[in-house]
């Protein structure tokens, strides 16, 4: 799987554009129904990197000899999306920026939850789902409501715990009391499903990506 895609912005418009800051990038790699966890930086790549978390942006299609239509709107770091399969975007309309930064776009997993348990369970909220697909190591974990829908929002003040489902056996905790935004470890875990969600005003999607 393509896990990664880096594209750099200047901190204003290119000069007489309206709204570019970057040059074209695309998303052609990601599969059809992929999800995307977005990230903004300072300095990539170097000792002083450090996330732009004042930054603010948009993502336009570049569409030739018509208006451009706009793929996302208001993305600050730590957004999530799923894929718009296109060879032609770019990041437009920069805000709070401080100086040139970069966006890197990193292929997710998504997990929609119940925000109880599912009936006839005590437990699970969630179908299950796999990271083999992420490598091993650290990953960060993003909880939304109304994901991938014009009033997606961050989905504060929910917790629940990820326990891996075993055959004959009784399910294994695997990660306890994860909130929005919690870095946990991985090792290529199968089988997980979300339980016992606490705080949830509504059903909420998780978004698990590469720390």
């Amino acid at each position: 799987m393509t896990t990664k895609t880096v594209v750099t912005s200047a901190c204003t418009l290119y000069e007489g554009e309206l709204h570019r800051s970057s040059q074209n990038f695309s998303l052609e790699a990601y599969g059809r129904y992929a999800d995307l966890l977005f990230r903004a930086y300072y300095d990539y790549g170097t000792p002083a990197q450090r996330e732009a978390e004042d930054v603010m942006f948009d993502i336009w299609i570049d569409e030739p000899m018509r208006h451009n239509p706009v793929y996302l709107r208001d993305i600050c770091s730590k957004h999530a999306a799923p894929t718009m399969k296109c060879d032609r975007l770019y990041i437009a309309n920069p805000r709070g920026a401080q100086k040139e930064f970069t966006v890197v776009a990193e292929a997710a997993i998504r997990v929609d939850s119940q925000a109880t348990a599912m009936s006839d369970h005590k437990h699970r909220s969630s179908d299950n789902f796999y990271l083999d697909e992420l490598p091993d190591g650290d990953v960060s974990l993003h909880i939304f409501y109304h994901y991938g829908t014009p009033i997606q929002k961050r989905a504060q003040g929910i917790s629940f715990s990820v326990r891996q489902n075993k055959l004959m056996r009784h399910p294994r905790v695997i990660w306890e009391q994860v909130t929005d935004g919690a870095t946990e470890h991985n090792e290529a875990y199968e089988r997980l499903y979300i339980a016992d969600p606490q705080g949830a005003e509504e059903p909420f999607t998780v978004i698990i990506a590469q720390a």
